[in-house]
C-alpha cells in the first residue's frame, strides 16, 4: 500500500493538476528556447569575433545552416552555462533555436502561439540545418502546418525532396556522404559500474562476417577450453582476445594461451591513494577509472588485474593535497600530474573533458605574480582556457582547506561553485557586470 496520502481526493482534480501542471512546463521551455534565440541574435559575431561553433562531433558545425548569423562563442558559452547545459548539448540547443528562429519562420510563428512543442521543433531542425537557405524555406512552407504531427520519417523524406529540387548537384554530395556512415565506436566514457563498456559499429558485411566468424570461432575455443560462461559473455571476451591477437587453446580447463603469431597483452596503471573515507569504509568498494570517469567496483579492479597476461604498474603514492612550487612559468611534470589526479577534469562548470587533455592553468596569471603553486593551478580545456583569458570568466580556489574546490563568475556575473561531485548554480540572479581586467 502506498504510505503517501493523495493530496486530492477526486480523479477529476488530479487529472486537471497534472494537465496544467505539464501544460506550464511546456510553456516554460518555449520561454528558455526562445530566450536562446533572442540571446543568440542580441550577440551576433562580429569580424573581430571568435564565432560559436558545434565542437566534440568530429568536425566544427555552425550552430545553424546557411543564412543565420553566427554568435559570438563566449556569448554562446555564457548563456548555456548559465542554464547548466555542457558545451556540445548546449551549442546544439542555441543552435536550433536560432535555426527555426531564423530560417523557418513559420515553425517558429507556430512555437510562438503555443502550438508546437520545443522538442517538436527541434527535431525538425535537426534536419534543417544541412539544407541550404533557399531549401531549409521549402521544407519551412511545407512542414509548418502539421509539425505537431508529422515524424522523423516524414521530416527526413520532406527534407531530402526539398534538397533535390532546389540544388540537385549538392543532394548527389549529400547523398555520397551519407553512403559513408561506417563507424566503430568504443563507448569508454560511460563504463558501468560493473567494468563493461558499450560497443557500436555500421560495418560493410564482408568485414562484419569476417569479424563475426573471428568472434564465433574463439567463443567456440573458449568452450572447448573449459569455460563455463554463457554464449554471449564468451563473445564479449573473446572481442578483448581477438584485439589482443590471442587465441584460446584446450590445454588447461578454462584457461586460455596465447597463440603463435602477434599478440599483445593487457597492461593497468593504478594509481593507489588512501584517505581518511576510504580507511574508515565511508566511500566503500568503490574505485575510479580515469579513462572512463566512472566508479567502478573494486572487485572489477581485482579482476582484472587477475586476468591472464596482464601488465600492472602501480605508481607511487601521490598527495593531491600538497602543496609544490615552481620558480619557472613551466609546469613541471609531477605537478601536472597532481592537479590532473586532483581534479579529474576541466574545472570549467559542467565541462567534463577530461583533465590530461587540458591545459595548465594559473588561476591568478603569472605576469601578474600568480606563482607556479599547486593552489594557483587548475585544468582548463582550450576553450574554456580562452574564455578565462580574453572574456571576462574569472574563479578562484574555495580555499587552502578545500583543494579542488573552485567558485567561478560569468562575465554578467552569474556564479557557480565547482568541485569534482560536479557544478552547482550559486547565484541565480546575474548581478552587476564586473569590469575586465587581464588574465
Amino acid at each position: 500500500m502506498p504510505s503517501r496520502t493523495p493530496r486530492l481526493l477526486r480523479d477529476s482534480d488530479a487529472l486537471r493538476a497534472a494537465m496544467a501542471a505539464r501544460a506550464a512546463a511546456e510553456q516554460a521551455e518555449r520561454d528558455v528556447f526562445i530566450a536562446a534565440a533572442d540571446w543568440a541574435i542580441a550577440h551576433v559575431a562580429g569580424s573581430g569575433d571568435v564565432a560559436g561553433y558545434v565542437i566534440d562531433t568530429g568536425m566544427m558545425l555552425p550552430l545553424a545552416g546557411p543564412g543565420a548569423p553566427e554568435v559570438q562563442e563566449h556569448a554562446v558559452t555564457e548563456f548555456i552555462t548559465a542554464l547548466g547545459m555542457t558545451q556540445q548539448a548546449g551549442s546544439f540547443y542555441v543552435g536550433h533555436a536560432l535555426e527555426a528562429c531564423v530560417r523557418l519562420p513559420r515553425v517558429w510563428a507556430r512555437l510562438l502561439r503555443g502550438e508546437l512543442a520545443v522538442w517538436q521543433v527541434r527535431r525538425i531542425t535537426e534536419d534543417t540545418i544541412p539544407l541550404s537557405a533557399e531549401a531549409a524555406d521549402l521544407v519551412d512552407a511545407r512542414i509548418a502546418a502539421y509539425a505537431h504531427q508529422v515524424s522523423r520519417t516524414q521530416i527526413s523524406n520532406i527534407c531530402r525532396v526539398a534538397q533535390e529540387h532546389t540544388d540537385p548537384g549538392e543532394a548527389i554530395l549529400r547523398q555520397a556522404r551519407e553512403a559513408e556512415h561506417r563507424r566503430f565506436d568504443v563507448w569508454l566514457g560511460q563504463t558501468g559500474f560493473d567494468g563493461t563498456v558499450d560497443v557500436s559499429a555500421i560495418l560493410d558485411q564482408p568485414d562484419a562476417a569476417d569479424l563475426e566468424r573471428a568472434i564465433a570461432a574463439l567463443a567456440e575455443q573458449l568452450k572447448k577450453a573449459g569455460s563455463e560462461d554463457t554464449l554471449n559473455v564468451r563473445r564479449a571476451k573473446a572481442a578483448g582476445m581477438l584485439a589482443r591477437g590471442e587465441q584460446a587453446l584446450p590445454l588447461e580447463a578454462g584457461t586460455p594461451t596465447a597463440a603463435a603469431g602477434p599478440s599483445h597483452s593487457r597492461h593497468l596503471t593504478l594509481y593507489i591513494h588512501l584517505s581518511v573515507d576510504a580507511v574508515t569504509g565511508a566511500l566503500g568498494d568503490v574505485a575510479r577509472s580515469e579513462a572512463s570517469r566512472s566508479p567502478l567496483g573494486i572487485d572489477v579492479i581485482k579482476a582484472w588485474c587477475q586476468t591472464a597476461g596482464t601488465t600492472v604498474t602501480v605508481r607511487p603514492i601521490l598527495d593531491v593535497a600538497a602543496e609544490r612550487y615552481s620558480d619557472a612559468y613551466e609546469v613541471p611534470d609531477l605537478m601536472r600530474e597532481q592537479i590532473i589526479l586532483r581534479d579529474h577534469t576541466c574545472v570549467f562548470p559542467y565541462c567534463r573533458r577530461p583533465a590530461r587533455s587540458c591545459d595548465a592553468d594559473h588561476i591568478d596569471p603569472y605576469e601578474s605574480g600568480g606563482p607556479t603553486a599547486s593552489s594557483n593551478l587548475a585544468p582548463l580545456c582550450r576553450k574554456h582556457h580562452r574564455h578565462k583569458t580574453h572574456d571576462g570568466w574569472r574563479y578562484k580556489p574555495a580555499g587552502p582547506d578545500q583543494p579542488g574546490v573552485y567558485l567561478w563568475r560569468s562575465p554578467h556575473g552569474v556564479r557557480f561553485r565547482r568541485d569534482r561531485h560536479g557544478t552547482t548554480l550559486t547565484v541565480v540572479e546575474p548581478v552587476e557586470t564586473p569590469e575586465p581586467d587581464g588574465g
